[in-house]
């Protein structure tokens, strides 16, 4: 007589399973492509074989362009949290009208984040109706780039200004508003450089440092009107004490400008 399993004794049943159905994922344009050429081009099917290559062309530019977007969110993400500092000055009239970031300050912070985001930039100018028109194409790794324009008017010639350093202007202010409109990015008067954060302005340069400073500039042939302007000064011997690393970094843009 067969006796029943006690509780304390294993089971001898064999344990059955159902079969899981398994989700098969859709074949891709590149599958199908693949499939159609192993089995042979034909004059039949070439159409058919062109029309999948149009489509895997659109899948690669569509996964491109979404990659390009989200790493150009993160890009515009970090930006918005950094400053630019306007380093120049436009003077009118021997007095600062406005400040600006000049193309230096502006790359210096901009590239290293681009690179970082899998981004850089191709530059390019043309003239059209007069003005100057300034053309970024931003590139990501993947593929994708999109590009983008800015037009200002060309400069006017001047005794110490030729139609080529006109030119030259115009397509730098117009790179200027671009990347700054283009990127979002945010520029302000470095406090260092503001007389109203820098305390005890009474002490002015020694009159060596005023000595230094004069002969830099005769050696560059250069108007001190800027300058002087800039770090609020009439003469050199009146430039204030704190001031005067401003005033040698100014100079030393004048003496390097390719810096």
């Amino acid at each position: 007589m067969k006796q029943a399993n006690s509780p304390d004794q294993p089971s001898l049943a064999v344990a059955t399973t159902q079969p899981q159905a398994v989700a098969i994922a859709p074949p891709t344009s590149l599958d199908i492509l693949e499939k159609a050429v192993r089995g042979g081009v034909t004059s039949e099917n070439v159409a058919v074989v062109k029309e999948i290559i149009a489509m895997r062309r659109e899948e690669v530019s569509a996964a491109s362009k979404a990659s390009f977007n989200r790493a150009f969110f993160d890009l515009r993400r970090e930006l918005g949290g950094m400053d630019f500092y306007a380093d120049k000055a436009a003077i009118n009239n021997g007095k600062v009208a406005y400040r600006y970031c000049s193309e230096t300050e502006l790359s210096a912070g901009l590239e290293p984040v681009l690179f970082r985001h899998g981004f850089a930039m191709m530059f390019g100018q043309r003239s059209e109706d007069g003005k100057i028109v300034a053309e970024v194409t931003l590139i990501h790794k993947d593929g994708h780039e999109e590009k983008r324009e800015f037009a200002v008017r060309s400069g006017s010639t001047n005794a110490f200004k030729d139609a080529t350093a006109a030119d030259t202007g115009a397509a730098t202010s117009a790179w200027r508003h671009l990347v700054i409109k283009m990127f979002g990015l945010k520029s302000r008067i470095c406090e260092s450089d503001d007389a109203r954060n820098l305390g005890d302005l009474a002490k002015k340069i020694t009159p060596a440092q005023a000595a230094e400073l004069e002969h830099r500039l005769k050696m560059v042939n250069h108007n001190p009107a800027k300058i002087l302007s800039y770090v609020g000064a009439a003469t050199l011997a009146e430039i204030p004490a704190l001031m005067f690393d401003v005033a040698d970094r100014m100079l030393e843009a004048i003496e390097n400008p390719r810096k």
